[in-house]
């Protein structure tokens, strides 16, 4: 079991210490990091604009600063800190985060897929798969899908 899953595994472990609220928060920032940094990733060309898209992503969704959302992204992008499997953030994000919320996370992970103006059909599938194991509507995935569409003129 690698060090990423152990770490998730914990997460999911209930706390006994009055610090609950704030480990939680802690580790929900990092699963939406993760998933973030996934859709930059998942097209072997993470460029800049993906990655500030990310931080802004994560900065709006998680309700941190710029720099706290770039720190969390450089830690998601550590190879020791790649998900191998999505089920264990999906647990802890469907265990947080309101409907709305994921599909905002959603819509932030179509921003980033758009942000070259060319949607990868590995970033389709992980956007798909994430949004699915989010129980998020079909139709809320489509209308992030196009709702994030760059327009050209």
């Amino acid at each position: 079991m690698t060090s990423f899953i152990k770490k998730i595994s914990r997460l999911l472990k209930p706390q006994s210490t009055d610090t609950t609220a704030d480990t939680g928060a802690i580790h929900i920032n990092s699963a939406l990091a993760s998933l973030l940094f996934e859709a930059a990733r998942v097209d072997r060309d993470v460029t800049n604009e993906d990655l500030t898209v990310a931080a802004e992503s994560l900065s709006g969704l998680a309700n941190i600063s710029i720099i706290e959302a770039q720190q969390l992204l450089v830690t998601a992008s550590e190879p020791k800190n790649r998900p191998t499997s999505y089920h264990p953030l999906a647990t802890i994000i469907n265990g947080h985060l309101t409907y709305e919320q994921k599909c905002r996370l959603i819509a932030s992970m179509w921003s980033i897929a758009h942000s070259d103006d060319y949607v990868d059909p590995h970033e389709d599938h992980i956007i798909r798969k994430i949004s699915d194991l989010l129980y998020v509507a079909h139709q809320d995935f489509i209308h992030g899908k196009i709702s994030t569409r760059k327009t050209k003129i």
